[in-house]
């Protein structure tokens, strides 16, 4: 089969300088949380931290938390996973948290933690910063608690409005910002792997024993297959994803690394996933589903990309690579595509 030579992506992991900053990325810097090469930005003006909010507020030494119930939780349990963005939006900016979660094992170990399901998920809900910086400065039982609330308000609370500047932003098919925080997630995962791999995720494993029991191959395996047949080398055997260098990721380790975490085959797939929530941001999707007992754009103001399905995703258009919504991921950031064989690939891993 016919290889194409792997792009270099535009996206680039360099530190901006702190003067050109967000405010308030520019503030934590202030208070000795960042520094430059804790953030990443992209040419359209998305900026991300690569330190998470756990890591900010035990770099302050606020190790504990108060839930909702006044109990201390501990921070690294909780709040490790999630990071802050900001988009362009008014005179300003507006910030929101994204998540990026490998596979953990706190339940099997009787640990006290949040979920251990990899994946990542983009918030369009704004967050509102004095939260953090205040709880910063004076890490109080009220401001530790009024914290743990806004970053539940964000990240996980029903009823909640998502802020037009992250709805407009994310919904151009230009954006840039998903390829970014897709780039951070695969080097994220890639740095976990020891003695030169990492494990599948247990959610992916499920799935190809389900899929080898119905004969069907499934689509991920497929795709799997399809990649290791592209790349000339095994690069996941459906147990390990095999990592040769994690400072030097192959175009195929990415693939392999998004699609057993995230469900979505190529980066294109990534960012179109991230782009369908945020078109369903509108008055009707908040009719709730009959059975359902959610709307559509309880769903939406979240986007949730992992291998558990949601009700969101119904056909899932985001997977098909044929589909219109990767078709204009494609025309906008054609330096992310990685096989020149399309129709190949979709006839033996049935990803259309």
């Amino acid at each position: 089969m016919e290889k194409k030579t792997a792009r270099q992506p535009s996206i680039r992991l360099e530190p901006p300088t702190l003067n050109a900053l967000p405010p308030f990325f520019q503030e934590l810097a202030s208070l000795g949380c960042l520094t430059g090469n804790d953030v990443h930005r992209t040419a359209d003006g998305f900026y991300s931290a690569s330190k998470s909010i756990a890591d900010i507020l035990i770099g302050k030494g606020i190790t504990t938390f108060p839930n909702f119930q006044d109990q201390e939780r501990d921070c690294d349990k909780f709040f490790d996973d999630w990071y802050l963005y900001a988009v362009p939006g008014g005179c300003g900016y507006v910030y929101s948290l994204f998540k990026m979660r490998e596979q953990e094992h706190n339940a099997e170990n009787g640990e006290i933690a949040d979920g251990d399901t990899p994946g990542v998920t983009v918030s369009f809900i704004e967050f509102q910063t004095a939260c953090l910086k205040v709880c910063l400065v004076s890490p109080t039982f009220a401001n530790r608690k009024a914290l743990n609330w806004e970053i539940d308000r964000v990240v996980a609370a029903r009823g909640q409005t998502h802020h037009k500047a992250l709805k407009a932003y994310f919904n151009r098919p230009e954006a840039e910002g998903p390829y970014l925080i897709a780039e951070l997630y695969v080097r994220f995962l890639a740095s976990l792997a020891r003695e030169g791999y990492l494990a599948v995720p247990k959610d992916y494993a499920a799935l190809h024993r389900k899929a080898g029991f119905s004969g069907k191959g499934g689509r991920l395996p497929r795709f799997l297959a399809y990649n290791n047949e592209a790349a000339g080398y095994p690069v996941c055997d459906h147990e390990k994803i095999y990592i040769r260098d994690p400072e030097e990721l192959s175009p195929y380790e990415k693939c392999a690394l998004l699609a057993t975490h995230t469900a979505d085959v190529s980066f294109h797939s990534f960012a179109a996933e991230v782009r369908y929530h945020a078109r369903f941001l509108v008055w009707y999707a908040k009719i709730p589903l009959p059975l359902v007992g959610r709307s559509v754009y309880d769903s939406a103001i979240r986007a949730d990309m992992t291998i558990a399905e949601t009700e969101l995703e119904g056909p899932a258009p985001f997977h098909r690579l044929n589909s219109k919504w990767v078709r204009q991921q494609q025309k906008f950031h054609p330096e992310y595509s990685l096989f020149c064989d399309p129709e190949t690939c979709q006839r033996k891993t049935g990803v259309k």
